[in-house]
């Protein structure tokens, strides 16, 4: 993931094979996954450790052998559980792509998750016997995605039919037709926020402006922010704009205060203390560690 962007622009996979398939292995203390969102479906399994997973605005701690389900373009992150480390597997797939040419039951069923309409349970796993058998197909597939199978996409075809089945067959599915459209306008509504800062942060912008651009109050504005994004829109902004300064200090040739002017600083030193605490290293460390191929952590 692109990330100084929140949505996920990329396509996931190939346009023949339109499957990704992401393993993060985190040590204890340290960020799990930046909230974002993608048009395409997405199962994460967690391999060891525990992590909390945000989607939307509700909140789920998984621990190895749980498994979460986040629905096309819902917004959804996650953080660590006190001081555990945590080692997760994600695919992300379009539900397209096994809808085709087909008719009938199976395709209305497809159709409604690809659409929104029906929703499938957001956290499963240990507890019930269809849970564990869906995060073994699960393991299945992200097995097959690292082998050498010439048929490993087919196979992997075959597991999200069998996966998607499991959650059929235990009527665990749900139909969202009649959920309150509150929710969605908002999200949408908060979307355009962030996507304001996207084209915007360049420059100096106000919560007043990001509020307007959400069609919101700057106090409801502020506390729906803090609800999906868990932080406040100026920590956003400011973090937005750092991860943006780091990209341009490890692939370009942009001086430290270039990248900051770029990034939306004008204040070089305060610039330099959010960089620090947030990589733990000064801008030109920073640099200097991509330059030789080392890692630098984020805090």
């Amino acid at each position: 993931m692109d990330l100084t962007h929140l949505r996920e622009n990329r396509r996931h996979g190939t346009q023949d094979f339109p499957v990704g398939v992401y393993r993060m292995e985190l040590p204890a203390g340290h960020p799990i996954l930046e909230n974002h969102w993608h048009e395409e479906t997405e199962f994460l399994a967690v391999e060891s450790g525990r992590a909390i997973f945000q989607i939307g605005a509700s909140e789920y701690e998984l621990q190895a052998g749980d498994a979460i389900f986040v629905p096309g373009g819902e917004i959804h992150g996650g953080y660590p559980a006190e001081d555990s480390a945590c080692t997760y597997t994600a695919i992300v797939f379009d539900p397209g792509m096994l809808i085709g040419g087909r008719e009938g039951e199976t395709a209305r069923f497809l159709q409604h998750l690809q659409r929104g309409r029906l929703a499938l349970p957001p956290h499963f796993g240990k507890g019930t016997e269809w849970g564990e058998r869906a995060v073994g197909r699960l393991e299945r597939m992200f097995e097959l995605f690292e082998s050498a199978d010439p048929a490993r996409e087919m196979k992997i075809t075959g597991e999200l039919y069998l996966l998607l089945a499991e959650f059929w067959s235990a009527g665990v599915s749900v139909s969202r037709e009649t959920e309150a459209p509150s929710e969605a306008r908002t999200l949408e509504r908060l979307k355009e926020a962030l996507k304001f800062v996207e084209t915007n942060f360049g420059r100096k912008l106000t919560v007043r402006e990001l509020a307007e651009a959400a069609g919101m109050s700057e106090g409801h504005f502020c506390r729906v922010f803090k609800t999906y994004m868990r932080r406040t829109p100026v920590e956003y902004v400011n973090h937005f704009r750092l991860r943006y300064a780091a990209r341009r200090l490890s692939d370009s040739d942009a001086t430290v205060g270039e990248a900051a002017a770029e990034a939306g600083f004008d204040n070089f030193s305060y610039f330099s203390k959010l960089f620090r605490s947030l990589y733990d290293c000064t801008p030109s460390e920073y640099r200097k560690a991509k330059a030789q191929g080392g890692r630098t952590e984020v805090r």
